[in-house]
């Protein structure tokens, strides 16, 4: 998967629009995002999904997780593995105290119990940007890429992000997956298409 210009381009501007307020996201922001992606997950009787575990300058989403877990669903975040694929481990009613990092230095449960991922209701993503068509743009790895296309397309694809990285197009290429709704602390955005 080679990098285009304008996708490396924007990549840059939006790694420095968030470093710049990180140290401003609030818990008032982990609320907001808590809100958003509960009121989905119940509109939609999500049981089982699959996550990112954020890093600071990810949506703070934590909370929801784990308030997810706490009424029963099950969830499971990846970790980085060899050639671009993503292993999976259950993420455990106390992981926030549990946590780790990859080989990559992403966010894992300390706990090494590797999951198998079957009928999963919803997938939330991480993305740079993300458009309204569902173009997203992910952080030049293509792990997310691979994944999401060994999916059946049952499941819910949702990218969350800030609502600043709702952008009017992304540049695509032919590997590129795309999202069925975008979550961010404004709104929750259904994908045009």
């Amino acid at each position: 998967m080679g990098e285009s210009e304008p996708k490396s381009d924007l990549r840059r501007v939006i790694r420095q629009s968030r470093a710049a307020r990180a140290s401003s996201y609030s818990e008032e922001t982990a609320k907001i995002f808590t809100e958003h992606l509960t009121a989905v997950a119940v509109d939609s009787s999500w049981s089982r999904i699959a996550s990112f575990l954020p890093t600071s300058t990810e949506p703070p989403i934590t909370d929801f997780l784990s308030e997810f877990i706490s009424q029963g669903g099950w969830c499971a975040v990846p970790e980085s593995g060899q050639d671009g694929i993503l292993l999976w481990h259950a993420l455990g009613d106390d992981f926030e105290n549990h946590l780790a990092t990859d080989s990559l230095g992403m966010p894992i449960p300390s706990t090494q119990s590797l999951t198998a991922l079957d009928s999963l209701d919803a997938v939330l993503v991480p993305a740079a940007a993300v458009d309204r068509e569902g173009n997203r743009l992910g952080w030049g790895k293509g792990y997310y890429d691979r994944f999401l296309g060994s999916l059946d397309g049952s499941t819910l694809v949702v990218a969350v992000v800030f609502d600043s990285d709702v952008v009017d197009e992304i540049p695509t290429e032919p590997h590129d997956k795309t999202v069925d709704l975008i979550v961010t602390e404004e709104d929750v955005y259904r994908v045009r298409g």
